[in-house]
């Protein structure tokens, strides 16, 4: 049945959902009541369809929906975050996260950024309040940068370890476990984190997986947006160490406590938490992982744990943190770059020079498979006298920058973090060309950002300029991302034009204030 002139002029005035849908038309009904309370007959009339409502009427209505829009969605994003805070802590139901297929695993990960976002700026608050400094701008940008670095190659191959977890299983499997069952999702709960132990373990004690996992390392903070800090390239040196659970286990049950136990993990790197009593001798903690990621000779190659800290204990690498020696984070030789490309692989190099000085084939694989602090004639690990001794007081990487730049770079930094929440959440709906374009936009601007907070002034100007343009030029291709986004806060087409149109001004701005910049310098 087609609708009336009346309804159909109606649905197009106030944007009415379906008539059949009960809570539509409780807030239809309310916002018509408003109307006519404040407008009475002329409101009344223009229902009819007899007269047309007066612009004021019109005005309000349309300042009506957006008020309302936002009040709905602070009101959801706060409940959402309230209800998706206990995953941060593995708690959750089992039967909460089983799944009959591995499609309908949800991307855990990505359905936290909300709660990533909230907790890194209460941590700031807590810190500032127990007489702490806050985070370093660069630290947090450079830390955030090396997370999208890594859901870059995301966005095209959602998990080696999953691919190559469904090839063992697919082909190799002995028995088939239940993937309802609470005996099944325990046993896959041990097994994965016994399986990230030694992962880990191994990703400190082989030269040339270390040169993968260093850049997790590389920040001289400890907060939960260095958790964000990741290795590229890690996954696909993790893999292997999952292969015993593809033989039973089922991959939806292996990918929801993968993630699971990455979620885990991020609330560790904090130093707002001191202990947490008797659970510190089972579980992995704040305090644990301190130890982990110090470079103090003493706590080097401790506490590998995930979730559970009982492995370090059962295979002798467990060390308790001493208040009396506080850890200082980092690398033992600092990268001293916030450019995304220079942590993630300025090992590399290093490896290289010393393959090819080594005088034999068993020195050169040795450089290779042997602990990064190896030499001929020292143990598999190297000698822990190697290891340079701290000088105090540590004066940590942070090159001075202008209050304008910290500026540019967080406002440039905060578009780049809305659209990879986007272009990741709604992957699927765009076509191969808009995430291609999308990618290697990501890509450039935070290698860009990188080298300004590294205050490269010979060619960071230069390059963040040719970044400005072309992301102005091929706004096309983002548009559909960053529209849909805004239209799907609630503010509608007209709000989310506006904010579009602005951002597209903040980039021509941009390339007008860098470009005066360059000629002021030559």
């Amino acid at each position: 049945m087609q609708p009336t002139t009346n309804e159909s002029s109606l649905q197009m005035k106030y944007g009415w959902m379906n008539i059949s849908d009960p809570i539509s038309v409780f807030k239809q009904d309310y916002q018509h009541q408003h109307l006519q309370d404040q407008y009475g007959s002329e409101y009344d009339a223009s229902l009819l369809g007899l007269t047309n409502y007066s612009q004021s009427a019109r005005e309000t209505n349309e300042k009506y929906d957006t008020y309302s829009h936002l009040y709905e969605l602070i009101l959801a994003n706060i409940g959402y975050i309230v209800s998706k805070l206990p995953y941060l802590f593995y708690m959750v139901w089992p039967t909460e996260t089983m799944f009959p297929s591995l499609d309908q695993v949800p991307r855990y990960v990505t359905e936290m950024f909300p709660v990533f976002f909230v907790a890194a700026i209460l941590e700031n608050l807590i810190r500032l309040l127990q007489g702490r400094s806050s985070i370093r701008v660069n630290e947090t940008v450079g830390s955030l940068s090396q997370g999208i670095f890594q859901e870059c190659l995301r966005i095209k191959v959602r998990s080696i370890e999953v691919l190559m977890y469904c090839l063992i299983w697919n082909n190799f499997r002995i028995i088939t476990l239940p993937w309802d069952s609470l005996w099944t999702w325990w046993l896959c709960y041990l097994a994965v984190d016994l399986g990230f132990y030694w992962a880990h373990r191994l990703a400190h004690e082989v030269n040339f997986i270390w040169a993968i996992h260093q850049a997790h390392h590389s920040s001289e903070e400890f907060s939960i947006v260095s958790a964000l800090r990741q290795a590229v390239l890690q996954p696909f040196t993790a893999w292997f160490t999952y292969v015993p659970l593809a033989l039973c286990i089922p991959p939806q049950v292996f990918l929801a406590h993968l993630q699971l136990s990455e979620l885990y993990m991020a609330w560790l790197h904090t130093e707002i938490v001191k202990t947490i009593g008797p659970l510190e001798l089972i579980l992995n903690t704040p305090s644990h992982h301190r130890v982990h990621h110090s470079r103090n000779p003493e706590y080097i190659d401790k506490n590998y744990g995930g979730m559970l800290i009982i492995w370090d204990r059962l295979f002798g690498t467990f060390k308790a943190e001493d208040t009396n020696n506080p850890p200082v984070y980092g690398l033992v030789h600092p990268v001293k770059s916030f450019n995304p490309i220079m942590v993630q692989f300025h090992p590399w190099p290093i490896i290289w020079r010393r393959i090819r000085r080594a005088k034999t084939l068993k020195h050169k694989i040795g450089v290779l498979l042997n602990g990064p602090g190896w030499r001929p004639g020292v143990g598999r690990l190297g000698n822990i006298e190697d290891i340079p001794k701290l000088r105090h007081p540590i004066v940590p990487y942070d090159p001075p920058l202008s209050a304008w730049k910290k500026i540019y770079v967080v406002i440039h930094f905060g578009l780049l973090l809305f659209f990879y929440h986007q272009l990741t959440l709604y992957q699927h709906q765009f076509r191969a060309i808009v995430l291609n374009v999308g990618v290697v936009s990501l890509l450039a601007s935070i290698t860009s950002l990188g080298l300004m907070l590294d205050d490269k002034r010979r060619y960071c100007a230069i390059y963040e300029l040719m970044r400005c343009i072309v992301f102005f030029k091929v706004q096309s291709y983002l548009t559909p991302i960053i529209s849909q986004g805004f239209e799907r806060t609630g503010l509608g087409l007209a709000n989310s034009l506006i904010l579009i149109t602005s951002i597209q001004y903040f980039f021509a701005a941009s390339v007008l204030i860098i470009s005066i910049n360059i000629i002021l310098r030559l």
